[in-house]
């Protein structure tokens, strides 16, 4: 069985730090919002997301370690 395949096409992201909240230990804390748009056989769609810097680091770390790992095979 062959799983669909959907293509990055743009990539945006937003940096904030939360000013305020009813939670008194959220206020000051930074966060990532981050947009992709992916290309799916011609139809386009918006996947939104929002992570901590610490996940977001993560996330980018797995991305470098999948692009060596396709670096490798090519």
């Amino acid at each position: 069985m062959e799983g669909s395949r959907s293509k990055i096409v743009d990539v945006s992201w937003k940096f904030g730090v939360t000013a305020a909240s009813s939670e008194c230990d959220r206020v000051g804390k930074t966060f990532l919002q981050l947009r992709l748009l992916l290309d799916d056989g011609g139809k386009t769609t918006d996947v939104f997301t929002e992570m901590t810097l610490s996940q977001f680091y993560k996330f980018l770390h797995d991305l470098e370690k999948a692009k060596n790992s396709l670096d490798i095979l090519t």
